[in-house]
């Protein structure tokens, strides 16, 4: 008898190839021997993870979410809503691909193609439980974010993003130079405290993976990272873009880290001071567009996974072993042999 395939996927996920194509090239693969029965699920905006969850019952064996981080957030969301054991197999269609990345199927340099390795892992694939994070009763799998360089994930159109791919997020947060930075209120480990960032992000992977050998353990530790930047010169503005986006790292993070399994993120009512730099790229700015600030406000747009997610305040919890995913089974064997190393000693 065939395995049963639901393949989820978003039409209009053309960032990094064209869509139908590789769909078509994965569904005749699969099915060519009679091995696989695939199902096609094409989402629309308005597809929440809601629509999925009563589809995810036997005789379905696999479920692939093929699109860009939001549809395969969708997809993993209801998995977890249904509490179901049915593995997940990725077919990562988008332009930062960030899960996908962290979970090795993306090779680790910065113009890798996304589906190299996903037809591979989805028929040779070793499934592996991974957490994933709830944001005011959201599932997301990458991270969820606040402030200007969070909205500069949001926000560059979909036309640039298939044009000029992970450049297109590069233009958006240098936008973001000119931007006032916002005082948020961080409550956490029954702790609170106020800080200035440009950008709080609570993440369950590490930045966005490219670049970086995938660590596994990441995903199934339970925890969740908590991310505040701040930049005030352009040198910290270069440093975050080279960590983000091009995984460069060194000993000297220019941002604040902190694990935690719980957070509440608010915005205080009152307006973040801009550093000389910031000034100087506001005043440019307003010189070319003739733009203004914008009013002070207690909330902000909350992302995650890359999407607009409604306003703050952002309650953010981890639900750990929330999801069976398919991964490449080098990157398993390598997670194995850390872990029985780590018993070792």
């Amino acid at each position: 008898m065939p395995k049963q395939i639901l393949l989820v996927y978003n039409p209009s996920a053309r960032s990094q190839t064209h869509a139908e194509e590789w769909l078509g090239h994965f569904v005749s693969e699969l099915t060519k021997d009679g091995e696989y029965l695939v199902t096609l699920y094409p989402t629309t905006p308005e597809t929440t993870s809601h629509h999925l969850v009563p589809l995810l019952r036997p005789p379905l064996d696999l479920v692939i979410a093929a699109g860009g981080d939001g549809t395969i957030r969708v997809a993993l969301a209801a998995l977890a809503e249904a509490k179901s054991d049915i593995p997940a197999a990725l077919m990562p269609l988008g332009t930062g691909n960030v899960l996908a990345r962290n979970l090795g199927i993306v090779a680790e340099k910065f113009f890798a193609n996304p589906l190299e390795n996903a037809l591979d892992v989805i028929t040779n694939g070793v499934p592996l439980k991974i957490d994933m994070g709830m944001m005011n009763g959201e599932y997301f799998a990458g991270m969820a974010g606040a402030g200007p360089l969070s909205d500069a994930f949001v926000f560059p159109a979909r036309q640039l993003k298939t044009k000029f791919k992970m450049l297109a997020y590069v233009t958006a947060m240098i936008n973001t130079m000119a931007v006032r930075p916002v005082v948020f209120k961080v409550t956490t480990g029954g702790q609170s405290f106020c800080v200035q960032a440009s950008g709080i992000f609570v993440a369950n992977v590490e930045d966005l993976g490219l670049g970086k050998t995938s660590d596994l353990s990441i995903l199934q530790d339970g925890l969740l990272e908590l991310h505040i930047l701040d930049p005030a010169g352009f040198q910290d503005y270069m440093q975050i873009g080279f960590r983000f986006v091009g995984g460069y790292t060194n000993s000297k993070k220019p941002h604040y880290v902190r694990q935690v399994k719980e957070a509440m993120i608010e915005v205080v009512p009152r307006r973040g001071l801009r550093s000389a730099f910031q000034t100087i790229a506001q005043r440019v700015r307003r010189t070319l567009t003739h733009s203004q600030d914008g009013q002070r406000s207690d909330r902000v747009t909350a992302m995650i996974d890359g999407e607009e997610a409604g306003t703050t305040p952002m309650r953010i919890t981890v639900i750990p072993n929330a999801v069976t995913v398919l991964v490449p089974a080098n990157v398993s064997n390598a997670l194995e042999q850390e872990n029985a190393n780590s018993a070792v000693t």
